[in-house]
């Protein structure tokens, strides 16, 4: 027996909870199309992200590690920030290289583009695969960034991420996006 999809609910309202540079919350009442029954739910419009496979000599990706403050600890990433308004996902990925390690890539590419969490959030991970980066210029880091860059083969980095020292889920959906396009 076929089963059929699940209904698509239909927004009632939506007010705006809180607001800040890099989010808006909103309350959303969504009703059922066909049994009218509702519900509220809490949604973060974010602007979207992106994270790069940076590949440099003897084909090691660039990791970053910098301090996360919502954890309160370290964390070794993927290069990657947020998205500036109407910026194009290659374009940001290759800026945010730039700017978090020095390494201009001579060639570029969107990979994938997934949502984190679909269930609350409604921004993108955006994938870029940055090719041939080679150390350009010094970092150009915001504020109140401090990052020290390393290399790994991807190897590495898996086994990086199943010892945990990568925990970060965005670099971990990024690195095995990565790995799964290498394997065709």
């Amino acid at each position: 027996m076929e089963m059929k999809p699940p209904s698509h609910w239909k927004l009632s309202s939506k007010k705006a909870v809180f607001t800040c540079p890099f989010f808006q919350f909103f309350e959303k009442k969504y009703t059922h199309p066909i049994d009218r029954r509702s519900g509220l739910f809490y949604i973060m419009d974010i602007v979207d992200w992106v994270q790069v496979i940076a590949i440099a000599a003897e084909n090691k990706i660039i990791l970053v590690q910098q301090f996360r403050f919502a954890v309160e600890a370290l964390s070794l990433e993927t290069p990657g920030g947020l998205m500036e308004e109407n910026e194009d996902p290659v374009e940001a990925g290759l800026r945010e290289l730039r700017e978090e390690t020095g390494y201009v890539a001579e060639n570029a590419y969107l990979l994938a583009s997934i949502y984190p969490n679909p269930a609350m959030q409604t921004n993108r991970l955006h994938i870029v695969v940055a090719e041939k980066c080679q150390k350009k210029e010094c970092q150009h880091l915001d504020a109140n960034e401090e990052i020290v860059c390393s290399m790994a083969p991807l190897s590495e980095c898996l086994s990086k991420i199943k010892s945990g020292e990568i925990n970060h889920s965005l670099a971990i959906a990024t690195l095995l996006t990565y790995q799964l396009h290498l394997q065709g």
